[in-house]
């Protein structure tokens, strides 16, 4: 059995939801660009795993080939809009998150999600009239979502029609995961008319931050119990407990609700951020909102840290496709019955994101961001996942803007 076999052996085995599912699609001839992506993603892992660098070779010269198939689908006015041009993109995002060592490549990364968002706009609702489709449009715009919030960007118009139109098939009021995603555009969308002067009252952007705050805060009310995660204390110096430092874990039933729990907290932390960058201290009832947005951060920042032990505390997680074990529940239930494979989230893919908005927000200090740094350090080293390795650089970047003692502390939020 060559590299390739390997590859797509690998690939179903430990990276893909459904794979107890017969996937037709990996035999179709005009599917050439999804199997060149699977390789490449596959060949990427094994050569992590062996620590190869011959695999990572040929795993390059894969994801080239199917960089070069992909695009050439785009161009073709049916391939385009084909489900499995969506989930080859998604695929070839994955790879710029395990591969993605220089900075450059994070530009890349968001390169492959502006053009997956692209696609969503080309395929229209008819794209989501399919069990696939409709799986494979809600794991593009979360990571639509995710830009969004970071960079202060406006959800697009359309993302919030497909959103809608996923939702009519995805009826579970009891699904914290779907109550926080129906929420999270609007908090994109209200940083940004915020930050470019759409909002200007000190007092509606505090009353529009409580308010998403508390709709965030409704979402994970009353959770089910398998959604509950267990506090377990630990010793801490008192120095470090006042600078932000967690004494205590939190556990889920397994990473993938602890990627959930972690990923609201970032956004309580991105809308009560946008009440300290844009409300001045110059009343009493300013400063009150003030306290009140930096103790939510506070308390969010905390938790995410918290939950990072799940991650890093594993002596046998060291890889990220080993001991995630199968979630209790899916983020799209329906993964589970698409007709095509469905990543599931990896060990530490997902969170390096609410993991960046906890050690780069106003309230990280000096050794939350230390803190920070040794989790990306971590997964970057024994989760294999280059783009940890990167973001690790920017928090050390972030650190030395902040080093005089004179200085404000930074946000890069």
């Amino acid at each position: 059995m060559d590299s390739e076999d390997l590859s797509f052996a690998f690939f179903f085995n430990n990276c893909v939801i459904n794979s107890n599912v017969y996937h037709n699609c990996v035999h179709e001839p005009d599917n050439q660009h999804l199997i060149a992506g699977i390789k490449a993603f596959g060949i990427a892992n094994l050569s992590k795993h062996y620590s190869d660098k011959r695999l990572l070779i040929s795993a390059q010269h894969q994801y080239a080939t199917a960089l070069n198939l992909t695009n050439s689908a785009l161009r073709d006015p049916v391939q385009v809009k084909r489900d499995e041009t969506l989930l080859a993109i998604l695929i070839l995002t994955n790879y710029e998150t395990l591969t993605g060592g220089v900075t450059r490549t994070l530009d890349a990364w968001e390169h492959h999600i502006n053009g997956a968002s692209s696609l969503l706009s080309l395929r229209g609702l008819d794209g989501v009239q399919g069990t696939a489709g409709r799986v494979l449009t809600l794991h593009v715009i979360t990571s639509i979502n995710v830009i969004c919030l970071l960079r202060c960007l406006s959800t697009p118009p359309f993302i919030h029609l497909l959103q809608a139109k996923v939702f009519e098939y995805l009826y579970e009021p009891d699904n914290p995961a779907i109550r926080y995603q129906r929420i999270n555009l609007e908090c994109a969308d209200f940083r940004h008319a915020v930050t470019f002067s759409r909002i200007t009252s000190p007092d509606e952007i505090i009353s529009r931050a409580a308010e998403l705050d508390a709709k965030l805060t409704e979402a994970f009310a009353n959770v089910p119990k398998s959604w509950e995660g267990e506090s377990i204390p630990h010793f801490a110096p008192k120095q470090s407990v006042e600078t932000g430092l967690p004494s205590f874990e939190l556990r889920y039933a397994d990473q993938a609700t602890n990627y959930i729990w972690a990923s609201f907290r970032s956004s309580r932390i991105m809308v009560n951020e946008i009440v300290l960058q844009s409300v001045a201290n110059d009343s009493d009832a300013h400063q009150s909102a003030r306290n009140c947005s930096q103790a939510i951060m506070r308390q969010c920042q905390t938790e995410i840290l918290a939950g990072m032990a799940q991650y890093t505390s594993g002596s046998k997680e060291m890889l990220p496709w080993s001991g995630f074990k199968r979630p209790v529940r899916y983020f799209v239930p329906e993964a589970v019955s698409s007709d095509l494979p469905i990543m599931r989230a990896l060990s530490g893919y997902g969170v390096l994101w609410p993991l960046f908005v906890a050690g780069t927000c106003s309230t990280s200090t000096h050794e939350t961001k230390t803190h920070v740094a040794e989790v990306y350090r971590y997964f970057g080293e024994q989760l294999k996942i280059e783009q940890a390795l990167v973001l690790r650089k920017m928090i050390w970047a972030l650190m030395r803007c902040s080093a005089s003692p004179n200085s404000k502390n930074v946000s890069a939020l």
